[in-house]
């Protein structure tokens, strides 16, 4: 069973969609979490939340976005899911500057560490479990799921999906192209009430977030923060659905004031 492409495909978990601009700082809100409820079946799975925060490294002034995706004890025995994912972005470019990703799905375990120099346009990529270690060509604007994701808060929908985009993936670079498919779907969360959004198919070679074998299709939000609202997919064995359940933290938009 596919059930890596739920964890995959909560990359999405804060937000989604990029801006081309100098400064990007503003897509990101250290202190945001973003919680999310996964669901094979129309059963509880698993739960995944999605962090933001500041950090200090070498006197650089960072920020750190970490996902952790979990499964429900409960559920455990059906599919047992313990991952953890982190990158350090500058906030300006919206570059990565270090990926580690810590996976252990169903005893499927993956430990990986990408560090990327875009001044030089490589990546070192390091496999913790089988010790292999590769140089990989970049670009000098080249971004993994996350930063790219991020990134994306600011810009135009029907702007974005007119371009190809080049995403790190793995320890190699991959194409997305991203088609919109409907605006002003009214998508239902448990703390928010009906929330307008835009769907968005996905289309890329690469398998998880954006899944090759199968249909996933995701709505993101039209109002203030950008955040993805709701996740559908359908695989080999069934339905998957992730739905937005709370957003916490500091700012002023409607998702932290209806919250209050």
């Amino acid at each position: 069973m596919k059930m890596k492409l739920i964890y995959s495909i909560l990359l999405a978990g804060a937000t989604v969609l990029t801006a081309v601009a100098e400064d990007f700082s503003s897509c990101f809100v250290p202190g945001e979490r973003a919680k999310y409820k996964v669901s094979w079946m129309k059963i509880p799975l698993a739960w995944s939340e999605t962090s933001v925060d500041s950090v200090t490294e070498e006197g650089r002034k960072l920020i750190r976005i970490r996902m952790v995706s979990k499964s429900y004890k409960a559920y455990a025995h059906i599919y047992k899911v313990d991952n953890i994912t982190e990158v350090i972005l500058d906030p300006k470019t919206a570059l990565p500057i270090r990926l580690d990703i810590q996976n252990d799905e169903d005893g499927r375990r993956k430990s990986q560490l990408t560090v990327f120099h875009h001044d030089k346009k490589f990546a070192i990529f390091r496999d913790r479990i089988s010790k292999d270690i590769k140089i990989v060509p970049i670009k000098s604007d080249t971004r993994e799921i996350l930063s790219f994701l991020y990134s994306a808060r600011k810009q135009d929908f029907k702007q974005l999906a007119a371009k190809t985009h080049t995403l790190f993936v793995g320890d190699k670079l991959y194409t997305l192209d991203l088609k919109i498919r409907k605006e002003g779907k009214k998508i239902k969360l448990p703390d928010y009430g009906k929330v307008a959004s835009t769907e968005i198919e996905p289309v890329a070679e690469f398998d998880g977030l954006f899944l090759r074998k199968g249909k996933i299709f995701f709505w993101v939000s039209e109002q203030d923060r950008r955040m993805v609202t709701c996740i559908k997919a359908k695989v080999s064995v069934g339905k998957i659905t992730v739905l937005l359940q709370k957003v916490l933290g500091p700012g002023d938009d409607s998702w932290i004031k209806k919250k209050k």
